[in-house]
């Protein structure tokens, strides 16, 4: 699905916990070699090095709220002025109400109408997408997109069974769960100016795929699976199919690049992503190694951390499980 733009990011937040868990420490606790997978497997092999973690009584909303506060004054708005709230985690507060709820009342942004998004690691550019509509409609004026992420509970219950079996193909399905990272990231969307903010959004979900990476609560606690490997090799097979189409929509070459975010599981699946795109690994900043992946939070966080200059020309390379799959264009 290709979809014309008239949106900009005016501000954007992120919010990372305190904590730092090292893949090595991870690995140690499960005694990783019973797996015939050495200390530094993820750290060496994947490229994570470590994680942030959240305590036990941080919400998700709460994470979202932090890097909504840092959005807000980033933007140079007050919270009053904000029409619409996306909230577009994995992680919620509640199944209900929408967390969105949470989020206005907290901000102060009293004005707002509010709802959740969810679309797995995908969902942040979705929420973009829909503030834009909303923008274009004349419905808003200010939107805030946020997320926040705690998959750091999928890590510690993959840690604790992992601990009491002795399955090389249980450990790989949940390997996956010990490369996530929590987090808060966030963004306000205005109408752009003239030729600046976002150009056009390509779209595209290949739902056949949604065995690959899935998790679902049972009477038995969380039940799941990351097939890592195989669900890279299809992300980066959808990417393919439609990164000339993209650059082609957009009216860029690669050379036309001057920054490149990606959504980011590890080090191969990014240097694939880049290549892809043509573009030097020097132009897409990394947040893999020392944040681990992300899900909702990646490309906000990744932006807050490496922020572009203005008028850069940047290419946006979302992804979420299911599959779903987005390339954008932004001047910023």
């Amino acid at each position: 699905m290709e979809m014309n733009c008239i949106s900009k990011i005016a501000g954007i937040g992120a919010y990372l916990p305190k904590q730092r868990v090292t893949s090595n420490e991870l690995m140690l606790e499960i005694a990783s070699d019973r797996f015939g997978a050495p200390e530094d497997y993820i750290s060496k092999r994947i490229g994570i090095i470590e994680r942030r973690m959240a305590d036990e009584n941080t919400q998700p909303s709460d994470m979202a709220i932090y890097a909504s506060e840092v959005a807000i004054k980033d933007a140079k708005i007050s919270p009053s002025e904000i029409d619409l709230i996306l909230y577009c985690g994995i992680e919620r507060d509640w199944q209900e109400p929408a967390t969105a709820h949470r989020v206005q009342v907290e901000l102060g942004a009293s004005n707002a109408t509010v709802l959740d998004v969810t679309n797995a690691c995908h969902g942040f550019m979705n929420g973009i997408s829909i503030a834009d509509a909303f923008i274009a409609n004349g419905s808003a004026r200010n939107v805030l997109v946020c997320t926040g992420e705690k998959p750091s509970k999928l890590t510690l219950e993959a840690v604790r069974r992992l601990k009491d079996i002795h399955s090389k193909e249980v450990f790989r399905r949940s390997l996956g769960c010990l490369t996530v990272g929590d987090a808060g990231g966030a963004m306000i969307i205005q109408r752009a100016e003239e030729t600046s903010g976002f150009q056009k959004m390509n779209f595209y979900s290949e739902g056949k795929h949604a065995h690959l990476c899935y998790y679902k609560h049972t009477n038995e606690g969380i039940q799941g699976q990351m097939l890592m490997r195989e669900i890279t090799v299809q992300i980066l097979r959808l990417h393919k199919m439609f990164i000339d189409s993209t650059y082609k929509l957009l009216n860029w070459t690669p050379e036309s690049i001057d920054k490149l975010y990606c959504h980011q599981t590890g080090a191969k699946p990014h240097l694939g992503l880049t290549n892809l795109a043509q573009q030097p690994i020097k132009k897409a900043p990394i947040t893999y190694d020392f944040y681990g992946n992300l899900t909702s939070a990646s490309i906000p966080v990744n932006m807050f951390l490496n922020r572009p200059e203005r008028g850069d020309k940047i290419l946006i390379m979302g992804t979420g499980s299911g599959l779903s799959v987005c390339q954008s264009g932004l001047i910023f």
